[in-house]
């Protein structure tokens, strides 16, 4: 389980181009082979958001605790970190040539195009897992709609883009009304 956790994670390093809210539907494609549900998926973003570092190295760290303990932690951790000690050095070393190369830099335009559709694609799947209980945008026979946080997903929407709160805040103020609506 070890060695799976490892791989897994190292071929999302590797293949995980556009920063670590990008990288987020690779996580959560092979979270899933180890078991990992949507509604698990959500609660490691919004742990994410309260905890400090980068996204995929949360990210990592959560999954591989979760499915192989403290040595799948450290092994998710550490694959996940692999490819920065050795693209970094590489492209340290080529820079003034990369820079200037207008084939990669079509390609890295296009690279920044899906990996916003690949973010957009997350946030709908959590979205649509929390607000509506739907698994995927096909499974209209499940929906259940939670008018909370429905509420909740398109004010932090509006007041982030309206008013530039910083999204730590909301989601902190997310957590004040779940708390207050479901335990109060």
């Amino acid at each position: 389980m070890i060695l799976k956790i490892f791989l897994s994670f190292l071929k999302i390093a590797f293949l995980g181009f556009g920063g670590g809210y990008a990288m987020l539907s690779l996580i959560f494609d092979e979270a899933s082979k180890f078991g990992m549900t949507i509604g698990e998926f959500a609660d490691l973003n919004a742990l994410d958001v309260l905890i400090p570092g980068p996204i995929a190295i949360n990210s990592a760290t959560y999954v591989g605790q979760t499915y192989g303990g403290f040595a799948g932690a450290f092994f998710a951790t550490a694959a996940v970190c692999i490819p920065s000690f050795v693209f970094v050095p590489i492209f340290m070393r080529y820079e003034n040539r990369i820079k200037d190369n207008r084939y990669l830099n079509s390609i890295f335009e296009s690279v920044k195009a899906a990996s916003v559709g690949l973010i957009f694609a997350v946030a709908m799947s959590i979205m649509l897992s929390t607000s509506f209980n739907m698994s995927n945008i096909f499974d209209w026979q499940n929906i259940n709609f939670d008018w909370l946080s429905f509420a909740v997903v398109i004010s932090s929407f509006v007041i982030h883009i309206r008013y530039e709160i910083n999204p730590i805040i909301l989601t902190l103020l997310a957590g004040v009304i779940g708390w207050f609506s479901y335990y109060i």
